[in-house]
């Protein structure tokens, strides 16, 4: 698409990346980026989401090296966890990598589980001490993630990109908060109106419906980061 600027997106195949690739290119120039340890497997997933949505991917596979020169770089105003180290050396690795191919905007997938309901821990107060009960534990979590998750998204790009979080927009935040949590978690399926939605628009369903997977474990950076050093 010429003339469009060239936005990446941390990709792993998964829903919320897909669905903010497939969005974005409606009205940019979208690269995927994916970053993880061999045999992870989102390799292949994130192949064969993009490829079935035409979204060009560029792919690096982390290592051990690489999560030691990430973290010793790792400079937060919070004691990290390993959470949040894993998540820094992923999002480092991935800026690094759009950076080089001339991406300059990184579009990336938090607070998606928030708004949605994509934790199992909230199907579990859903299930145990109902909706409100749910609800308000996705609210603490929404609130939390300002003080402690972005600030450590927004520093492991380095400013080689500038992060963007497409669900932290004031208009999708309220939509998603005002919906029931029926819309959100219905018989046991979590993020139920959002794996619709990816539907319409043009998600795979394999991938629209698969399981929830957490970034640092289905890229393989957690288990890197737990046998290093740092």
């Amino acid at each position: 698409m010429e003339g469009q600027e060239k936005v990446g997106v941390a990709f792993s195949g998964g829903l919320d990346s897909s669905v903010i690739a497939k969005t974005a290119a409606n009205h940019a120039d979208v690269v995927a980026c994916t970053a993880c340890a061999s045999k992870s497997g989102d390799d292949i997933r994130a192949r064969g989401a993009a490829e079935a949505m035409g979204i060009p991917l560029i792919t690096c596979e982390l290592t051990k090296d690489d999560v030691r020169a990430a973290l010793s770089g790792l400079e937060l105003p919070f004691s990290p966890s390993l959470m949040d180290r894993s998540l820094w050396c992923l999002y480092t690795a991935v800026s690094r990598m759009a950076h080089g191919s001339g991406v300059r905007v990184l579009l990336l997938g938090q607070l998606a589980d928030e708004l949605f309901g994509g934790y199992a821990k909230y199907a579990g107060a859903l299930r145990l001490r109902g909706g409100e009960a749910a609800e308000s534990m996705m609210n603490t979590d929404l609130r939390e993630y300002a003080s402690r998750g972005r600030v450590r998204d927004v520093a492991a790009c380095g400013g080689l990109v500038e992060p963007r979080f497409p669900f932290e927009s004031k208009e999708l935040c309220d939509f998603a908060t005002s919906l029931p949590i029926s819309f959100k978690i219905r018989d046991g399926e979590r993020k139920a109106v959002l794996r619709r939605a990816a539907i319409v628009l043009g998600v795979p369903e394999n991938v629209a419906n698969a399981p929830k997977k957490a970034a640092q474990y289905s890229s393989g950076v957690q288990k890197l980061v737990a046998g290093s050093r740092f």
